[in-house]
């Protein structure tokens, strides 16, 4: 009898099939199947009875409440481009959301996370139904389906032409799928999100499905990644929503086996739903860059995709500590399966590690974000503004876009939490900018990342680091240092942070924390923020951590933790860090195409020189034709990404365990592909679009 937890056999079927998991650029079957199953939970659910029914898009993410963001934010996406309302009411009458939208604090005053919307725990007056909603939220309950004024409420809805966003757990589809329920006919929604019960809340996961002419708005190449969340996709959430789908709801699983069977097999047919139910603009990339199929396995440092082995040096974006597939991670799980010690031995760890005391945990970098401002707002409610640096990125869930400075990422989305003021630190007035915002606004939280990673790559000036560091003394604020792609070791030390020798009150890591295994991160914070939220008396760090505290994810961290210990990680990446940029100085220092080299251990970020006319004719694609061309190299192939800021400055953050040998070698890769005059590595990526379009149009995409 096989004893061992569900998730851990997906683990190892991932591990034995060498299947991609945090690699987004490929036709991942579990993806697909996933996408299609909640699109026919829509439709088989609420327009069974319909001879025409809608097709539904989906987005997946790593929780409940990053899903519901995604929905939100889409809906007023909508309702902005429509000149309709974007005011929003959320009906929660089971009190799930906690501090999703707002908080307690001292004197019950309450601070609003997310500005317009209208959360209510049981039947709204008509007063409150007067003003019109773009949008409404219902959150399926056994209170709110047998709420006497529901059909009411959703009449006065429907009136005003505002969007229905259904929120359900297992067993709330359950109920709306049964003959007899009038929720069939009652709702009707525009966006179904899908909650952890799907897969059994043994690892993050998240979805919401929208009608696909609504999700429209977003497959616009300018808008395919305007709502993102790290860790997403990957296979190993999908994988077990499908085998939590056979165990859980087997009539569904059997009357679809052949079609998920036909997706599994069928190339042809999963690249048409891949783009059709999850993303069309990433499935014309995948076929670009030639890797729009079944055939791609990874292990190691290496994706093999058509038989060519490719070195990734993406490394899903910096989560790479030892590579893909890690083959010791289960038994290393099953090591600890009797342990009941292991959050405290994390949090002991990070905390000497980091000098802070106290962890929660976090399915991503943007909820670990979220985390963190919730709690540094909820401690000083009379300081609401938060101090966030230009070319700054805390994700795109919500709350965390108060630390993303970037304005196309918050289009149509508004209103969002709106006491955020940005400086840029590479002004020559910096210093005098900062301190008159400190005048003029009560600021409670000062956000940085000390490496702008998707702002180009660029070190934020010490003397700014060391200016806001000292201010906090005498101002009062908490200073908070997003270390998402900085920590886990990725510049040598442990953080960055650590390696200045500044203790801030609020610290994120994540990426690394996943092991490119089981999606996690951690919000960190000292012993002064703890003793302010139990003056106020908060329960919102006990709140977070229920929702967050997925047993896989605190060992997936210790073991990553263990390892980097015992291998001496942060040496080796230091010495890697200083062959690299040994390397990459004598080989690209007289190179035409490069404009700079921003090398930070295994951070590296090439800008690319758009100074030729052809070159500034395809600025805005000039990375995307060096990495096809490293991707094609004919001796040593290099994966390599770019910063969402800048696209033309190039990304690479290799697995923390590269060896010297792969570093010479990409470093000739590097060397040869940017020294090759530009005209002679247009043509092969303007004939694999050629060809791409082609094919796009012979079967109809």
């Amino acid at each position: 009898m096989n004893t061992r937890h569900p998730f851990l056999d997906t683990c190892e079927e991932l591990i034995a099939r060498q299947t991609p998991n945090l690699f987004r650029f490929y036709l991942n079957p579990h993806v697909v199947q996933t996408c299609h199953c909640l699109n026919r939970y829509v439709r088989d659910t609420w327009y069974a009875d319909k001879p025409k029914q809608p097709n539904y898009q989906s987005f997946l993410a790593n929780s409940f409440e990053e899903s519901l963001s995604g929905a939100i934010k889409l809906a007023r996406y909508a309702a902005s481009v429509e000149h309709r309302s974007q005011r929003g009411l959320i009906l929660d009458f089971a009190g799930r959301l906690g501090s999703f939208v707002s908080a307690a604090s001292e004197n019950n005053a309450r601070i609003e996370f997310i500005p317009n919307l209208v959360v209510e725990t049981g039947p709204p007056s008509w007063a409150e139904l007067r003003e019109p909603f773009g949008f409404a939220v219902l959150l399926l309950s056994p209170a709110l389906e047998s709420c006497e004024k529901l059909d009411e409420i959703l009449i006065a809805l429907e009136r005003q032409s505002a969007l229905r966003i259904v929120c359900v757990d297992r067993p709330a589809l359950h109920r709306c799928r049964q003959s007899a329920s009038a929720l069939r006919d009652k709702l009707r929604p525009d966006i179904v999100v899908f909650d952890e019960s799907f897969v059994r809340h043994h690892v993050p996961f998240g979805a919401f499905a929208a009608r696909r002419t609504l999700y429209d708005y977003w497959n616009g190449s300018r808008n395919a990644t305007f709502h993102s969340t790290t860790y997403q996709p990957n296979s190993i959430s999908t994988l077990h929503f499908l085998k939590c789908a056979e165990m859980d709801d087997p009539e569904f699983d059997t009357r679809l086996s052949g079609e998920l069977d036909g997706i599994r097999t069928d190339p042809e047919r999963c690249r048409s739903l891949f783009g059709e139910l999850y993303n069309p603009s990433l499935r014309k990339t995948m076929a670009v860059l030639g890797l729009d199929t079944f055939d791609v396995r990874a292990a190691g440092h290496y994706v093999m995709a058509k038989g060519r082995r490719i070195f990734d040096g993406v490394g899903g974006v910096a989560c790479s500590m030892r590579g893909h597939n890690p083959e010791n991670y289960v038994a290393e799980q099953e090591s600890l399966q009797s342990a009941f010690h292991y959050r405290e031995e994390v949090a002991e760890r990070l905390r000497e590690l980091t000098g802070l005391e106290c962890m929660l945990p976090a399915v991503s970098g943007a909820s670990a974000v979220e985390n963190a401002l919730r709690i540094g707002l909820a401690t000083q409610p009379s300081n609401p503004y938060i101090l966030a640096l230009k070319g700054g990125f805390g994700g795109k869930t919500l709350l965390a876009l108060a630390g993303t400075s970037k304005e196309s990422y918050k289009t149509h989305i508004g209103p969002l939490y709106e006491n955020v003021s940005y400086i840029d630190p590479f002004a020559e007035t910096a210093l005098q900018d900062f301190d008159a915002a400190l005048e003029k606004y009560p600021v409670g939280i000062v956000q940085m990342e000390l490496i702008q990673a998707v702002g180009g790559g660029r070190l934020v000036p010490e003397r700014i680091v060391r200016h806001l560091e000292a201010r906090r003394q005498d101002r009062g604020y908490l200073l908070f240092v997003d270390e998402v792609q900085t920590g886990m070791y990725r510049t040598g030390s442990f953080t960055l942070s650590s390696k200045m020798g500044i203790v801030p009150d609020l610290l994120t890591i994540g990426k690394g924390t996943s092991d490119m295994m089981c999606p996690f991160a951690a919000t960190l914070y000292s012993s002064v923020v703890r003793e302010r939220m139990e003056a106020v008396g908060s329960d919102l760090p006990a709140s977070l951590r229920r929702r967050n505290d997925y047993e896989f994810g605190y060992k997936t961290l210790l073991h990553t933790l263990r390892h980097a210990e015992k291998s001496g990680l942060s040496e080796r990446v230091s010495q890697s860090a200083t062959l690299f940029a040994e390397r990459l100085s004598d080989r690209l220092s007289f190179c035409k195409a490069v404009r700079e080299v921003r090398a930070f251990g295994l951070l590296i970020a090439i800008e690319l020189n758009a100074h030729g006319w052809l070159q500034r004719r395809f600025k805005e694609k000039l990375s995307s034709i060096y990495i096809y061309n490293l991707l094609h190299h004919p001796l040593f192939p290099v994966f390599m990404g770019y910063c969402q800021y800048e696209p033309n400055v190039l990304k690479f953050t290799p697995s923390l365990t590269i060896t010297p040998t792969e570093i010479e070698r990409c470093c000739d890769t590097l060397a040869d592909t940017l020294h090759a005059p530009f005209y002679r590595l247009l043509p092969p990526v303007l004939r694999a679009m050629a060809v791409s379009h082609m094919r796009d149009k012979w079967h109809g995409y």
